[in-house]
């Protein structure tokens, strides 16, 4: 009995451990200010904006309208996992454009963010 509870004992920080991680996924970001500023309503057609972004995250067709959406999500995070207590900080950033055609494809409308990140 004493050696298995000594075993037991011995065996508690095999069971605390420390966590980080990070994780990127979606379409790299391309659609920085000083890119989007070249994009004009009424001028820029559908086929500028993905020669000079590439394929989007998501295409939607509306009524009358096509959307191209682009989304980078970034997380990081780090955490403590004890016996009796787990701790986690997750930080996830989502940088993402949107850009909205008329049925001629021409731009009408676009936004887009960019979070700055320490990395980038």
């Amino acid at each position: 009995m004493r050696k298995i509870f000594l075993l037991c004992l011995l065996s508690l920080p095999l069971l605390v451990g420390c966590v980080q991680f990070k994780s990127k996924r979606g379409v790299e970001v391309g659609w920085h200010d000083t890119v989007v500023s070249n994009f004009q309503k009424g001028k820029t057609s559908r086929a500028d904006v993905l020669k000079t972004l590439g394929p989007p995250s998501q295409i939607i067709s509306l009524e009358e309208e096509t959307v191209l959406y682009y989304l980078y999500e970034k997380q990081e995070g780090e955490g403590a996992i004890l016996i009796l207590y787990n701790r986690f900080d997750i930080d996830t950033r989502y940088d993402r454009a949107v850009f909205f055609f008329d049925e001629n494809d021409v731009l009408t409308e676009y936004s887009a963010k960019v979070h700055k990140h320490d990395d980038s």
